[in-house]
């Protein structure tokens, strides 16, 4: 049985990406065989698009998926948070410069990860002196800390969404060249009606865009998230909402 990450945050994205362009290649087929419409009739014909499209495009996103991943991380990924993960949002909570947690808060994570892992995160002077090494340091930390807290169920629901928001701009890019490409041949033999290109091609530039903004909202609820299971804080919180029902 395929894994929850895999199915939810690679092959689904997978499909979604290059359904426009599986859509438009159904089309076509109209064009390429139409002694097939012909003999089923059109409601048939509707029929078989439907069912020919999804199964193609559950096929292309289940072996192109890795190259989805690959292509939305050069091109996204790690130009927004870096290769190294120093610019992730689980690196850039953790730096003193940010501000982006309460002093209170820094140290109960610093005294967490010394009991834990034996280590130390940079200290405020630390960081001051060389941050590209805290930074560094900090990125290092924050894998431990994923692989300590890797068992629970919610936090696995924010690594899949973030995920799904990365690999679906993988696949919208291979599916925008795929669009052009078909609508340059479509110059050539006239196989669609350009209403249906243009359609499917401003689709898939809304959708890429509104998944490039979830990207980062996504990456910011993980990290927020993966500190607060890690310290235990998330139960401390279930614990006293359950005592005050």
């Amino acid at each position: 049985m395929m894994d929850k990450y895999i199915r939810i945050a690679r092959v689904y994205p997978a499909v979604l990406g290059m359904l426009p362009t599986c859509i438009l290649l159904a089309m076509c087929m109209g064009k390429w065989f139409p002694q097939y419409e012909a003999l089923v009739g059109n409601l048939q014909w509707v029929l078989c698009l439907i069912g020919g499209t999804t199964l193609v495009s559950m096929t292309v996103g289940y072996l192109v998926s890795e190259v989805f991943k690959e292509t939305s991380k050069w091109l996204f990924q790690y130009r927004m948070f870096k290769k190294d993960e120093t610019e992730m949002p689980t690196t850039q909570m953790l730096l003193w410069q940010n501000e982006l947690i309460s002093p209170e808060y820094h140290n109960e994570i610093a005294a967490k990860v010394k009991e834990t892992f034996g280590r130390k995160l940079p200290t405020r002077k630390e960081e001051e002196a060389d941050p590209g090494l805290s930074k560094m340091r900090i990125a290092e930390i924050v894998i431990q800390i994923r692989q300590n807290c890797r068992g629970d169920e919610i936090l696995r629901q924010y690594n899949i969404e973030f995920g799904f928001c990365r690999n679906y701009l993988g696949a919208s890019v291979w599916s925008i060249l795929f669009i052009i490409s078909i609508g340059v041949a479509n110059i050539l033999y006239s196989w669609l009606p350009w209403w249906a290109i243009v359609v499917a091609l401003v689709l898939q530039v809304l959708l890429m865009a509104g998944s490039y903004m979830l990207l980062e909202t996504r990456g910011w609820a993980y990290a927020k998230y993966l500190f607060a299971t890690f310290t235990g804080k998330n139960k401390k919180e279930c614990r006293q909402r359950n005592k005050t029902k």
